[in-house]
Parts: structure tokens; C-alpha cells; sequence
């Protein structure tokens, strides 16, 4: 029989190493050897089967809490609108371009430095004006 307290000390150690890591996988293996190593203080166990219980448990609790504890701690309720420059908005013409969202765009015709106008879009690195 594998000492409970080596047990726990395993399954502590797959703990600590999932939260470096962060692949969420190992943390089953952890809880697995847990829960053996606390079962190990009240059962005398042969050490193949602790090893086997540990795995039996870890793909257990791995299939059966993997994806929803992936869901409620990876699962964004904000929406991120990524085109956000795509928006039409007022700019301002400086050193020949279009600045518009805090960046300079390219345009095809002269306009005056400080004149304001009226972008409608964004298309590659040039705005389109209305």
C-alpha cells in the first residue's frame, strides 16, 4: 500500500501544477489521487489498486465535469465587436490623411488639413467618405 499521505501529496502536486500549466486536464488526475489518498486513511488498498481507483476516478470526474467547468469559467457574456473601425463617424483630415479612431487612413483626393468629414466605412487602409 502506497502511504495516503504520498497519495495526497501527488494529487496536491497535480493541482499545483495545473494552475501553472492551465491545460485543465491534469487537475482530474489531482482530484483523482485525492480522493484515493483520503479513501487510503480508512481502507487498506494494494498500491496497483490505488492506481487504478485514481485513474478510474480521474477519467470519471474528467468526462463528466470537464466541459462544464470549462463553459461557466471560459464563457464570455460580452460580445466584442471587432470591426469597430467599419463604423461610419467624423473625421479629420491632418498631413494629407484621414484621422479617424485614433489613426491616420489613407485617401485618394486633396482635402485641407483641419477640414472635418464625413467617414462612412473603412475598407483595407482607406476610409471611404461620404
Amino acid at each position: 500500500m502506497i502511504s495516503p499521505f504520498l497519495v495526497l501529496a501527488l494529487g496536491v502536486f497535480l493541482i499545483v501544477a495545473e494552475l501553472l500549466i492551465g491545460s485543465f486536464f491534469i487537475m482530474f488526475f489531482g482530484l483523482g489521487f485525492l480522493i484515493v489518498g483520503v479513501f487510503g486513511f480508512f481502507i487498506e488498498i494494494f498500491w496497483y489498486h490505488q492506481i487504478l481507483f485514481a485513474a478510474i476516478i480521474s477519467v470519471v470526474l474528467l468526462f463528466t465535469l470537464k466541459k462544464p467547468i470549462k463553459n461557466r469559467f471560459y464563457n464570455s457574456k460580452n460580445e466584442v465587436k471587432d470591426d469597430f473601425l467599419n463604423e461610419s463617424g467624423m473625421g479629420e483630415v491632418k498631413e494629407g490623411k484621414i484621422y479617424f479612431k485614433g489613426t491616420l487612413w489613407s485617401y485618394d483626393r486633396e482635402l485641407k488639413d483641419g477640414e472635418k468629414v464625413q467617414v462612412i466605412g473603412t475598407k483595407g487602409n482607406k476610409v471611404i467618405l461620404k
